[in-house]
């Protein structure tokens, strides 16, 4: 009876997890930005000297083909300040070379919650720059992409394989060059349709316990950083005219005095501010209200370039 029940047993779970083998293959196969950084970690580390910290505003802002500096851009969607801090520390021992930090101060940042030991990106963090962020042992699974956000990447399964839509380039820096297509660009860059519309992502709801928690956290980042002789360069990307008249006033107070304090404190911090830059930045430069796409990367990569070269 034992013997037949282990049997049936495994007739039924073979199946799934050659299955599941199977998903979680073509999930690591997709093109994603992790793993030319790994790579690049491995085999340039050495020579960087330039480190990007930050969320999805900074991935897409910062192509380093354009930085004379040898830069790595660990940035991607959703990451804070706590992840960003987890990773400096581990890339510096990973970076022997590494001079300056780049981090993101964009509008809402100080207000927005951290990402946390549950965060689905952990099991990336962990994959692929060897960083624990769970804040307790790993387990095998923890490593399993697809088992951290089986809707994000179904999804992007059926985009790669199955409808082949919009499909990611990624150049030898990880930098997608192939990102145009959004809110933008599916209005033709209209100005007048842009500015009808109603809906999109931005942060309005002031939270001052949040505020209290992250501007700590930011201030230690701040002082590792120092102790450890690096440089640091304060982003504000820029974000499009109609972003600006939705931003909420405390919010925006607030994140303003924290950078000037910041560089009140730290002589080894600079601030690099092209948020409300409509000289240089034109509509067609942007994937939607908060994000470039690459035209307009290029530009924000040579003036962030001229920066970097008056500091190494």
């Amino acid at each position: 009876m034992q013997r037949k029940f282990i049997t049936y047993s495994l007739l039924f779970f073979i199946p799934i997890i050659v299955a599941y083998c199977f998903v979680e293959y073509y999930t690591c196969s997709l093109s994603a930005p992790f793993p030319i950084n790994k790579m690049r970690i491995e085999t340039e580390g050495e020579n960087i000297e330039t480190l990007v910290l930050g969320s999805s505003q900074l991935q897409n802002a910062i192509n380093p083909e354009w930085l004379s500096s040898s830069t790595l851009n660990l940035a991607s969607g959703n990451q804070h300040h706590d992840s960003d801090f987890s990773l400096l520390k581990k890339m510096k021992d990973e970076l022997p070379n590494l001079k300056t930090v780049i981090i993101e101060v964009s509008y809402s940042h100080f207000e927005l919650a951290h990402n946390g030991p549950t965060f689905w990106k952990n099991s990336i963090y962990l994959k692929y720059y060897g960083v624990n962020n769970y804040k307790r042992n790993v387990y095998f699974k923890d490593k399993l992409l697809y088992l951290s956000n089986p809707k994000f990447f179904s999804t992007k399964l059926k985009a790669h394989y199955i409808t082949q839509n919009n499909t990611p380039i990624y150049n030898k820096f990880a930098f997608n060059t192939n990102a145009y297509k959004g809110q933008f660009q599916n209005l033709d860059h209209d100005k007048e349709k842009i500015a009808n519309m109603a809906n999109f992502k931005i942060n309005t709801i002031p939270n001052l316990e949040l505020f209290e928690n992250n501007t700590a956290l930011y201030f230690e980042l701040l002082t590792y950083s120092k102790e450890n002789d690096l440089q640091v360069i304060l982003c504000k990307p820029p974000m499009y005219k109609t972003y600006h008249t939705r931003k909420h006033p405390d919010i925006l107070e607030r994140r303003d005095s924290i950078i000037a304090l910041s560089l009140r404190r730290h002589q080894n911090v600079r601030l690099f501010d092209v948020e409300t830059d409509t000289t240089r930045f034109k509509v067609d430069d942007y994937w939607n209200q908060s994000h470039l796409n690459p035209k307009g990367a290029e530009t924000f990569t040579r003036l962030l370039d001229s920066i970097l070269s008056d500091m190494h």
